[in-house]
């Protein structure tokens, strides 16, 4: 039997639009390259490739002619690039002198993909990727970092940040050096503008996040002019494609944990909904002659390539996978109202062992979207309560910025609210539930135990790092990025104190297994080695340690050939027995000094 797909990453569009490249990944943890083509009778797949072995921080680019290119890591950290023919063949393009990221190539001659590079002097090097003479070609050097990049016809779409300041950019190749670069900054208060998209007809999209929604203006040639965009205060508007005229933009309209699918017309500013099925669409999109197409993902559903055929009004996607645990929406008591979760599995409110699982970011959210994660819990029994509690996006700025200056204050507040209520509601009998999370979901879910430390059976923490200020020092810049833009700096003035894990290690008493993959560059190991020896110096009873040499920031993936799905499920539905007061009793703490895969 076939093993079924369970998730299609490293997405990406060529440049018509008619073509797409991805890796899939399936139940037996094989790693496949798909390319895919938008024919007149919906999306087909046209090759698959088996890919030899995991290859970490992929990327890819679709080319218009069946071709592809895939980028990834070696475990030094050198970055390689390979072409794929219409057939399967493969040719080495070279190791990269820098680190790249991969972008749709111009329609200039020879000219497959564009390539930057940000150097450690803050600058950005713009680079042609090619399949004659020399592979990799520089074009220009600008101060700041890229971001927003797009085709449009012979030149290119981008957006330069610069001391946090986006301004979106023309440039043209052909042009001579003096006159390559041109600023698309709209007339009137052009400030955060931002580019989003392109039309194959040249007209560009811009974008500025204010206090009502989302601005939108457009740029045809020189002449950049502000619409009325979408407003949407209690959700979050994301532009997926224009089509080819450039005159009618297909967008997902977030709310909460599901989006739907909308078309506005830049001109009128009209909405049209289109038909979805629960579920999360984008962010990948290309509208062509032949249909909108894009990433569509449901709780049944691994994400596929959606379809809305010319002159329909609902997408059309693959059917459900048989076998596969529906997710459901439930409000549940926070601090300060209700919050939305995502609920898996069996249903939380009898005697299975719950399991209450935080997402990372903190700018990310639990959504309807097929998880292999939540998944592969409800597989093992567990009941999964995944909230978006304060701090999670997609329900509006007010709640998304709830956290900003406190981190581990309102988030951490409405975790203990639900604990509290998943507690009250299954009576004394019931096993209290476990926490688990990853990355900053981790940083939460220690705090949550140190908070309440009899509340909890058990928690798996995935790359946690120790304290805010400990990680800005310890980060590489786009971490130490994210902390600055989310505002992430600030201490919370209650009972608990100062939001250092190192510190309140002593009042953590329930079991902890720490996961931490040796190549993580987003949080250092060094953070989880710290607290494990601190857990176990402190004379905590049942600490469990894993640091797997061959993994980076992504250290747990319930796929399969990953190290420790099943301990990790094992040691969450573990029977909860109340951990004794004394030292020593319970589990030996288990700390590996090597690696352990």
């Amino acid at each position: 039997m076939t093993p079924r797909t369970l998730h299609r990453g490293s997405r990406a569009f060529s440049p018509s639009g008619l073509r797409a490249v991805c890796v899939a990944h399936d139940e037996a943890g094989t790693r496949h390259l798909e390319t895919w083509e938008l024919t007149e009778a919906g999306p087909r797949r046209r090759l698959r490739i088996t890919l030899d072995r995991d290859l970490p921080l992929t990327q890819c680019v679709a080319l218009d002619d069946g071709r592809a290119l895939l980028s990834w890591h070696e475990p030094g950290g050198v970055q390689r690039i390979d072409l794929f023919d219409r057939t399967g063949g493969r040719r080495p393009l070279g190791p990269c002198p820098t680190p790249l990221r991969l972008l749709p190539g111009l329609d200039l001659p020879g000219w497959i993909a564009t390539a930057i590079a940000y150097g450690a002097d803050e600058h950005s090097t713009v680079f042609r990727v090619g399949d004659d003479g020399p592979w990799l070609t520089p074009v220009t050097r600008l101060p700041g970092r890229l971001g927003g990049t797009a085709a449009v016809g012979v030149c290119l779409a981008v957006t330069a940040v610069v001391d946090g300041t986006p301004t979106p950019l023309r440039i043209d190749p052909t042009a001579p050096e003096s006159g390559r670069v041109t600023r698309l900054t709209p007339d009137g208060d052009g400030t955060g503008a931002r580019h989003v998209l392109s039309s194959r007809a040249g007209r560009v999209l811009l974008a500025m996040d204010t206090d009502t929604g989302l601005r939108l203006a457009v740029a045809t040639g020189d002449d950049v002019r502000l619409l009325d965009g979408p407003s949407t205060p209690d959700s979050t508007v994301t532009p997926l494609a224009l089509d080819p005229t450039g005159c009618l933009l297909a967008a997902a309209v977030n709310r909460g944990a599901r989006s739907e699918l909308a078309v506005y017309d830049v001109e009128s500013g009209a909405v049209r909904q289109v038909a979805t099925p629960p579920g999360v669409v984008g962010p990948e999109a290309a509208w062509t002659r032949r249909g909108l197409w894009l990433a569509y993902s449901g709780p049944t559903r691994p994400t596929v390539f959606g379809w809305v055929p010319p002159g329909e009004s609902e997408l059309r996607s693959a059917p459900a996978q048989a076998g596969r645990h529906p997710a459901r929406l439930e409000r549940l008591p926070g601090a300060e109202g209700s919050v939305e979760a995502v609920v898996h599995g069996p249903d939380w409110r009898g005697g299975s062992p719950v399991v209450i699982a935080l997402h990372g970011g903190p700018d990310r959210h639990w959504t309807l979207g097929f998880d292999t994660l939540l998944q592969f819990f409800a597989d093992a029994g567990l009941a999964v309560i995944a909230p978006n509690q304060r701090g999670s996006t997609g329900y509006g700025r007010g709640h998304a910025d709830a956290i900003r200056g406190a981190w581990g204050g309102p988030d951490l507040a409405d975790i203990r609210a639900l604990r509290a209520y998943v507690d009250e509601t299954r009576g004394p009998g019931a096993p209290r539930p476990a926490v688990y999370g990853s990355s900053y979901g981790a940083f939460l879910a220690l705090l949550a135990t140190a908070a309440d430390p009899e509340g909890w059976s058990g928690c798996v923490a995935v790359a946690p790092f120790s304290s805010v200020s400990a990680l800005h020092a310890d980060a590489n810049p786009p971490t130490r990025h994210l902390i600055d833009r989310l505002a992430g700096h600030g201490d919370v003035d209650d009972a608990l104190g100062s939001r250092d894990l190192l510190r309140l290690v002593e009042r953590i008493r329930t079991r902890v297994f720490l996961l931490h993959g040796r190549l993580d560059e987003t949080i250092p190991v060094s953070h989880s080695r710290a607290l494990a020896h601190r857990l176990i110096d402190a004379g905590h009873g049942d600490v469990t340690y894993r640091e797997p040499a061959d993994r980076g920031h992504t250290a747990f993936s319930p796929l399969a050939g990953a190290p420790q799905p099943r301990e990790i499920t094992d040691f969450l539905a573990r029977p909860d027995v109340l951990r004794r007061a004394s030292a020593g009793q319970g589990h030996r703490p288990l700390l590996a000094a090597a690696a352990h895969h």
